[in-house]
């Protein structure tokens, strides 16, 4: 039998030792530097992941940094197109289950049917771009029709997603999501000023070389431009920052805690796709001191600055979050529906 996209992705990580989202990214460059993904060809991440019959996230990320890598740009209305701005003429809609794609042998494989490991990347993602802005009540009806799947594997997600304590029942066993509040994001920060310091510290003796070059030219790019990043290219430096860095580490259950301590990312990307980006000076240069620093191979300097960054980025979270909590909720998949 066919194995899963979750499993897939874990086992493609173990044999290769590189992050799944990396090796989409260079799959997508590949067939672009070859022609079979033309100039002006859309890509929508969801139709991506469709095609790969992979989930979601790593594709997502891949596509941003594609973005830093000026291979590909942002859509004019959604998603994204291959291309610099103003290097093609029309947008090409296609339907990539056409194309004739080099994949890598893990990609090319056939995907099974889908599971609670399957939906519930993006069931999670969902939620948590949902609740800052308000209490969501969730069909369990609806959400097996949107991802055609059993109540039982729905009901899997669910429990997951209460035992995170993300979710919960109301007293007519309603499952809720949400609201987030500042309280929440005061104790997931606890959380990660402690672990997320000690995981670099962890990490930065087998960071791969050229990394940190890469980072920093991306970082550099965004510091010279006179506008203010696009939320694309901010989510790819906060990325590097935090996602990336992070990749070497080897205790796993350490390297769960810190991403589910990293809410504020959260909050900071629905803020600059919703409200807009506005001055990023102060963040930035956060985020070149702890470059530096190892670049330097300052290990103890390094965790100091991520540790005063994720302090100040922490007030400007908990700032964003006042905001969000009174703003109309973007659109939201048909399985949830707000209740105030």
């Amino acid at each position: 039998m066919s194995q899963d996209p979750a499993t897939t992705d874990r086992a493609i990580v173990a044999a290769v030792n590189k992050p799944y989202y990396q090796i989409v990214r260079e799959m997508l460059a590949d067939n672009i530097a070859s022609g079979n993904l033309p100039a002006g060809t859309l890509l929508l991440a969801s139709v991506v992941a469709d095609r790969l019959q992979v989930s979601r996230p790593p594709v997502k990320r891949a596509l941003e940094l594609l973005i830093g890598d000026g291979i590909i740009s942002e859509g004019p209305e959604r998603g994204y197109v291959v291309g610099q701005a103003g290097s093609f003429k029309k947008i090409i809609r296609t339907n990539l289950h056409g194309l004739a794609l080099d994949l890598p042998a893990e990609l090319a494989e056939n995907r099974g049917q889908p599971s609670w490991e399957r939906i519930y990347d993006e069931t999670e993602t969902e939620v948590l771009n949902c609740i800052p802005f308000g209490t969501f009540q969730i069909s369990e009806s609806m959400m097996g029709e949107h991802f055609v799947v059993s109540r039982t594997v729905v009901r899997e997600v669910l429990l997951r997603l209460d035992a995170r304590h993300l979710i919960t029942k109301d007293r007519s066993s309603h499952w809720l999501a949400g609201p987030f509040s500042a309280r929440m994001l005061d104790e997931a920060h606890a959380v990660r000023r402690l672990m997320e310091p000690c995981a670099l510290e962890d990490c930065a003796p087998r960071l791969q070389p050229g990394l940190l070059e890469e980072m920093r030219g991306r970082l550099g790019t965004a510091r010279r431009t006179d506008a203010a990043p696009s939320p694309n290219q901010l989510d790819g430096l906060e990325t590097d920052l935090h996602v990336t860095l992070l990749q070497p580490l080897r205790n796993r259950r350490l390297a769960e805690i810190v991403r589910l301590s990293q809410i504020s990312l959260v909050i900071n990307r629905l803020f600059a796709r919703h409200i807009g980006v506005h001055d990023e000076t102060d963040l930035l240069n956060e985020h070149r001191l702890v470059l530096d620093h190892l670049e330097l191979k300052d290990v103890a300097g390094a965790t100091a600055a991520l540790r005063r960054h994720l302090d100040l980025d922490h007030q400007r979270a908990r700032a964003r979050l006042k905001v969000l909590s009174i703003v109309d909720a973007p659109s939201v998949p048909p399985y949830l529906s707000r209740v105030h």
